[in-house]
């Protein structure tokens, strides 16, 4: 998952990537909040039924809202290291993620519980769960932001290479296709918690699906290219469910947050930036990185008052949206210009 870029003055806003954010929160919410209710209105007859069934393969697990986030990442941090070196990109990287990530967990401790030893609080702040064996924070959601930072890593390097300009367009998505099989052949890369084993392996390539489709707007791969790699990608994930995750060998959600993302991406002209989809934008990532346990500690207290289902859920829902808006801009905005003030004061600014 990957936190809204809000481009440098001057910069033309990508609106369709703002879309796509939207429906990515929406669907990890919905995913983790309301599967079951999408699940039994899916067993009832007549259109609400039918809507219901055309609606889980986007929300199943939040499957899909995930892999258009990493889609949307690999798109972003392509074009994004079009103007900054390695350095200054890991520097804009650190000042993005974890400011924000830090004060969710924080939150998540005070509210619900921090882990058991020093040793498990360290590891979650840093984002070194896999490294360590402790438990994931954010009620689990935590993993893919570790994932996130080592795509950084993996770009900073092809960076340093000078291979992620348009003219090394196949360069780069072959070192991007060697690393994709690596990975299924080393896998399951994170293999201490059963329920996220592979992560690394399974979903990394995904980001560099994202590559390859900013590599085509730019002409730097044509269309054979970019689909063979995109087939590969599927291939290999269909093959590390088998060995790694079966339970989710009947999901639907990759088909469709792939379909989703390159229908938005052929639309990318036509899509207007309406001031609610950009507001709502914003939001992505401080819903994405509360949403799993602060909603629940919000509504559990309004149904233990007597509140109704209803009645409580949208209380929640309101004040969640809420006291994200306050985080966006109290945390990760300021957060986003401390890493911006740091770059500019390195030798040769930003």
């Amino acid at each position: 998952m990957t936190a809204a870029v809000t481009p440098p003055a001057g910069q033309e806003r990508i609106v369709f990537l703002d879309y796509l954010r939207i429906f990515a929160f929406a669907s990890v919410f919905a995913g983790h909040k309301f599967a079951g209710p999408v699940q039994e209105m899916a067993q009832q007859a007549g259109l609400a039924g039918a809507a219901a069934r055309a609606l889980w393969p986007f929300i199943e697990g939040g499957g899909a809202g995930v892999v258009v986030f990493f889609l949307v990442s690999g798109y972003v941090i392509s074009e994004v290291l079009q103007r900054e070196g390695a350095a200054l990109f890991l520097l804009r990287r650190v000042f993005r993620i974890y400011p924000l990530y830090v004060t969710a967990v924080l939150g998540e401790w005070l509210l619900v519980h921090p882990p058991a030893t020093g040793g498990e609080r360290l590891a979650q702040l840093l984002l070194a769960g896999d490294f360590t064996g402790a438990p994931y924070a954010l009620a689990g959601v935590e993993w893919t932001l570790r994932l996130e930072m080592l795509f950084y890593a993996w770009m900073a390097l092809l960076r340093l290479a000078n291979q992620t300009r348009p003219a090394r367009g196949a360069a780069w998505l072959g070192a991007c296709a060697l690393l994709t099989l690596t990975l299924h052949v080393a896998g399951p890369v994170a293999a201490h918690t059963p329920w996220a084993r592979g992560y690394v392996s399974l979903y990394m390539p995904f980001l560099f699906v994202g590559c390859a489709v900013w590599l085509l707007e730019r002409r730097a791969i044509g269309w054979p290219l970019a689909l063979a790699f995109t087939a590969a990608v599927w291939g290999l994930y269909r093959l590390g469910l088998h060995a790694w995750q079966p339970q989710w060998l009947q999901a639907r959600f990759v088909p469709c947050a792939l379909g989703l993302f390159m229908a938005a991406w052929l639309l990318r002209r036509r899509l207007p930036a309406w001031p609610w989809v950009l507001a709502l934008s914003e939001l992505t990532y401080a819903v994405y990185l509360t949403h799993n346990w602060l909603f629940d500690a919000l509504r559990q207290p309004l149904r233990q008052a007597g509140w109704g289902g209803a009645a409580a859920t949208a209380a929640a829902l309101l004040a969640l949206t809420g006291i994200c808006w306050l985080l966006a801009r109290l945390v990760e905005r300021p957060g986003v210009r401390l890493g911006r003030w740091l770059a500019a004061r390195r030798p040769g600014g930003a």
